[in-house]
Formats: structure tokens, C-alpha cells, sequence
């Protein structure tokens, strides 16, 4: 079976991941969610990559977990299995060393709302529908994903965006602070042009930046300092640091190459 989930490789070292089950609104299955898993970790790992875009098919982001799919599985531990892979991807994604764009349109709810989380930012067009609507089915929003939307929107804005379980347009989302910025047109375009100074930035740093940033949020400095400071010792060291320097000199843009 083909997959699901497409990788386009644009020039400048720009990448679309997109979800294309345009049918299930790009609710993800378990193979979805593990080849999306697969990318995030084949291009984290492309030197060739600077910038990643993850979007939808069809008008849509993702609405989540494929609800069908999953109310087909019985076994308990088979649904285990497909937690897990769930929050596999996400950690997938939290770690690729390159900056990430959501490029939201259409529903991204649920599963969805905290794949974009995921994301460094997110850019929505004026169709995005963002919400957690647990509260309309009867379920309770994994705590850790509640944790990440309290850091990104505010605990007053949490609870209401939980207790209320509606979806909100591009412009509360953005007034909230879940969406970075609105786009006038194509989400995709709009979400490269936000990340377009970061694909020139040197690699290192970035990769550095986001882990530190990530261990910072997650209480895990400690726990993690030993890999910062390589990250720091590295990039004090390298052919990077030494090109921005000569380029500062030599009144130039520098040229990075990520070592």
C-alpha cells in the first residue's frame, strides 16, 4: 500500500511533509501516524534540509486520530501500540534539529491541534478551525499535550478552549497566541515566507536553540545538560562559527554548512 503521508523536496533546502488522506479530513491512521514518523526522522537527519513545512491535503490539517480506525482495533494491547506510536511521532517531530512550520487550513483538532504544537510555529490560512473538543465526546486531552497548549495559549485560555470544546477561527487563534501568523493566501507559501530567514541561519544553532528550548520546557535541563553543552562545545568549534566570522569581516552574507 502506497503511503500516505508525502515528502516534497523544493529548492533552498525546503521541505513539505503533507498528510494526504483528503477522505478522513487527514484524521491519521497507525500507518500515517508511523510514516510520518519516518519522516520527520529521515529529514532531520538530510543535511541538505533547512526548512520543513507540515500541512494537510485536501483543505484540511489534521483531524486527529482516525476515530474508525482505532474503534476497529479490540485488543487492549494493540491499542497500546497505537498510543504509543501517536506520541512517538510527536516526540519525532519535537526533535528534528530544523525549524518546522505548521501550515494550518481547515479543521486541526484534537490529535491535530497537538501535531501542530509539535511544530516550532504555525501559520493558518483564513479557513483554520483550531480546537480540543474532548469535552464533546467524553474523553480527557493526554496531559502532556494539555501541557504544551497551557505553554502556548495561557491556563485561562486553555480552560476555556477545553471547557467550551469549540473550534476557533484564524483570528482567535492567533489573537491566543497559537497561531504565529495569519496568511492572506496559501497557507504552505506563507508559512515557507515566515521560515524563510531561518533556512539561512546556521544549522547548528538552530539545531542547539531548539534543544535547549525544548529542554527548558520540559523541566529536563539537568537531565540533559551533558548534550546541551556538547551542542555548545560543537558549534564554538566549528567551520560555521569560523565562516560568520570571516564573513562579518569581509562585509558578506556567510554561507553555512551545518559543521
Amino acid at each position: 500500500m502506497a503511503s500516505e503521508i508525502r515528502i516534497e523536496r523544493r529548492d533552498d533546502g525546503r521541505a513539505v511533509v503533507a498528510i494526504a488522506r483528503p477522505h478522513r479530513r487527514n484524521a491519521c491512521d497507525f500507518a500515517a501516524w508511523t510514516d510520518l514518523k519516518s519522516a520527520f526522522e529521515s529529514l532531520g537527519t538530510d543535511p541538505s534540509v533547512r526548512l520543513v513545512v507540515l500541512t494537510g491535503d485536501g483543505g484540511h490539517f489534521c483531524a486527529g486520530d482516525d476515530v474508525i480506525a482505532f474503534s476497529a482495533v479490540t485488543d487492549e494491547g494493540e491499542k497500546d501500540i497505537c498510543r504509543a506510536r501517536i506520541q512517538e511521532t510527536y516526540a519525532a517531530l519535537q526533535a528534528m534539529p530544523k525549524p518546522v512550520v505548521a501550515a494550518i487550513s481547515g479543521v486541526c483538532v484534537g490529535g491535530g491541534c497537538s501535531l501542530a504544537m509539535c511544530c516550532d510555529f504555525r501559520v493558518g490560512d483564513a479557513s483554520a478551525r483550531v480546537g480540543v473538543p474532548v469535552a464533546k465526546i467524553g474523553l480527557v486531552y493526554p496531559t502532556i499535550q494539555l501541557q504544551r497548549l497551557a505553554w502556548l495559549i495561557g491556563a485561562s485560555n486553555a480552560r476555556r478552549w477545553l471547557y467550551e470544546a469549540q473550534l476557533y477561527g484564524a483570528d482567535e487563534s492567533h489573537r491566543v497566541g497559537y497561531l504565529d501568523a495569519v496568511a492572506q493566501g496559501d497557507a504552505v507559501e506563507a508559512a515557507f515566507a515566515f521560515g524563510a530567514a531561518m533556512a539561512d541561519a546556521a544549522p547548528l544553532s538552530i539545531a542547539g536553540s531548539k534543544a535547549q528550548l525544548n529542554a527548558v520546557l520540559a523541566g529536563r535541563v539537568e537531565q540533559e545538560r551533558a548534550a546541551l553543552d556538547a551542542m555548545v562545545f560543537r558549534a564554538d568549534r566549528s567551520e560555521d562559527f569560523r565562516e560568520a566570522a570571516l564573513a562579518f569581516k569581509e562585509k558578506r552574507k556567510p554561507t553555512f554548512k551545518g559543521r
